[in-house]
C-alpha cells in the first residue's frame, strides 16, 4: 500500500487523462457517496490503460460539491 491510500486510487489518479464538468441525463452513481446522480451537473473523469490491444477507458462520476471537497483534501 502507498502512503496515499489504496493503490487503485493512486493507479486511476495516475491514468487520468482529463476531468469534465457535465450535464448526465441519465442516472450515474456517485463514486464517493454511492448516490446517484441524474439531471444534474456532475464531474466526469476519465482514465484511459492502455496495452497491447485497444485501450480501456473508466469513467468516474462525482458531484459538485463532493469533488470540490475531495479535490481540496488532494484524493481525487
Amino acid at each position: 500500500m502507498s502512503r496515499y491510500g489504496s493503490p487503485y486510487i493512486d493507479s486511476f489518479k495516475r491514468l487520468c487523462i482529463g476531468t469534465e464538468l457535465k450535464f448526465v441525463f441519465f442516472p450515474k452513481k456517485c463514486h464517493i457517496t454511492g448516490k446517484f446522480l441524474w439531471l444534474k451537473q456532475v464531474y466526469k473523469q476519465t482514465a484511459m490503460l492502455s496495452g497491447p490491444g485497444d485501450p480501456l477507458f473508466e469513467y468516474r462520476y462525482y458531484s459538485k460539491k463532493e469533488f470540490l471537497v475531495e479535490r481540496l483534501k488532494g484524493n481525487v
